[in-house]
């Protein structure tokens, strides 16, 4: 892939529509399968990553299909693609935050944001959890940081966070479970 990159995330509550327009763009776009998941009773989501013109044409056909929910995301910090495939151990965790998302795309743009406009750890990004797709993004952060984005979030995300927590000194059986 060329170095101007782009992901494309989307998903789907139409598994078998989602493989047939995955295969159709594997076919007619230079692009990169980063990550696919089954995610909830029903739902698919795929992770793409092309040159930034291309990603621009597929949002172009994602716009008109209906069951599709997606987003473009540039930029991608190099925490978020870390953290999403695995989970990152961090020696103490002061603060933590935690995000419920109402979609798994909803979550990897949000976990995005946190890592390049605010001084968080990401810790781990969940997609698919629960019903309906809901997806967790949990991050250590300073007391003020965790209270500036929680702050923020009815203005930058005011339909995608499903609820929010911050929890002080964070016993290490709940981090063990993120």
């Amino acid at each position: 892939m060329a170095s101007q990159t782009d992901l494309c995330l989307w998903e789907t509550n139409r598994i078998a529509i989602g493989y047939s327009l995955l295969d159709q763009l594997l076919k007619d776009y230079p692009i990169t399968l980063v990550k696919q998941y089954r995610i909830c009773p029903g739902k698919a989501f795929f992770l793409l990553g092309a040159d930034t013109d291309i990603v621009k044409q597929i949002e172009c056909i994602l716009k008109h299909k209906e069951c599709i929910q997606y987003r473009v995301v540039t930029g991608i910090h190099p925490d978020v693609l870390s953290v999403f495939q695995h989970k990152k151990i961090i020696p103490k965790v002061t603060h933590l935050g935690i995000y419920e998302c109402t979609t798994s795309v909803s979550a990897f743009h949000l976990a995005n944001y946190l890592a390049w406009h605010h001084q968080v750890d990401l810790l781990h990004i969940q997609i698919g959890v629960g019903l309906c797709g809901k997806s967790i993004i949990s991050i250590a952060a300073s007391y003020t940081d965790l209270k500036t984005i929680e702050n923020q979030l009815s203005q930058l995300y005011p339909k995608d966070i499903v609820s929010h927590a911050t929890i002080s000194d964070p016993a290490p059986e709940l981090l063990s479970l993120l």
